[in-house]
């Protein structure tokens, strides 16, 4: 499943919705709908945010599966409720980054790091969804994976409940022994959707994935790589994580498997594709 966080721009709040055949069905919405129309109920106890949906992820997963099977065969033309549609077309909407307001970004860097005792708190201030617009020129995109946090309210029983693409946006600073390194913490892009860990728990090859990572830049690839080199799993990440404060909707990031840096420029357009995962893009103006 592909879940998701949109609106019609972004003075709005962001609602939760999952991905089907191109559109985003509104989860709230198509309760609703399933109440009236087929008298099902059940799907009224889903939560209506990504984060309340993570506390209690074990009863909401298998509700949201439920829906979305029941949508399978369900004409969502002209489809809606207190005349609000049901489903958009996800051309029509805009991206919020799937977990919207993360209490805590953690970057490990599992691709250089032998064991995931060490890592870096990412900033949330600046936190970007697809095709959200980057403001600052100069700063270098950094392909990663992260993995979603699922806890309940006490933030007892933490688990992995899916994966989204994170675009880490890094300024270039010198440093005191004259070479040129690339700091944290500037914005970090994430989505475009956080996909469940059953479409993803297949692909898993030792403690990384079999799955390639491609980075466009103006429609042209300028970084082929894998994510199968990681030297320790994002299970491990959780669990030194946990050494501190972890709750629902935490995200756990990998580190990039690529060095090169790519420097953007107002009016490029960066594309990172994870396979499975799909494109998270995002402009420079």
């Amino acid at each position: 499943m592909k879940l998701l966080s949109y609106a019609l721009d972004y003075r709005m709040e962001p609602r939760l919705a999952f991905s089907l055949g191109g559109q985003a069905i509104d989860v709230m919405r198509a309760s609703l709908w399933m109440k009236q129309d087929r008298n099902a109920q059940e799907f009224l106890n889903l939560a209506s945010s990504m984060k309340l949906t993570l506390e209690i992820w074990q009863r909401s997963f298998s509700l949201l599966t439920q829906l979305e099977d029941a949508f399978q065969n369900i004409d969502t033309s002209g489809l809606s409720v207190h005349a609000r549609p049901v489903a958009l077309a996800e051309e029509d909407i805009v991206f919020f980054a799937p977990i919207p307001d993360p209490l805590s970004i953690r970057f490990f860097n599992a691709f250089v790091d032998e064991a995931p005792d060490t890592f870096d708190f990412g900033q949330t201030q600046t936190l970007l969804g697809h095709r959200q617009e980057l403001t600052p020129t100069g700063l270098s995109p950094r392909g990663e994976i992260a993995a979603i946090v699922a806890a309940s309210k006490n933030s007892e029983n933490p688990e992995i409940a899916g994966y989204t693409i994170v675009n880490n946006w890094t300024a270039a600073q010198e440093k005191a022994s004259g070479k040129t390194g690339f700091a944290l913490g500037q914005a970090t892009s994430l989505g475009p959707y956080f996909v469940t860990t059953d479409q993803v728990d297949s692909l898993k090859i030792g403690n990384g994935f079999n799955m390639d990572m491609q980075i466009s830049l103006n429609g042209q690839t300028e970084v082929d790589t894998r994510l199968k080199e990681m030297n320790f799993s994002f299970t491990d990440m959780l669990e030194y994580a946990r050494s501190s404060h972890v709750g629902a909707g935490d995200l756990l990031c990998s580190g990039s498997p690529s060095k090169r840096d790519l420097v953007l420029s107002s009016g490029q357009n960066i594309d990172i594709e994870i396979q499975a995962l799909g494109t998270l893009s995002t402009s420079v103006v």
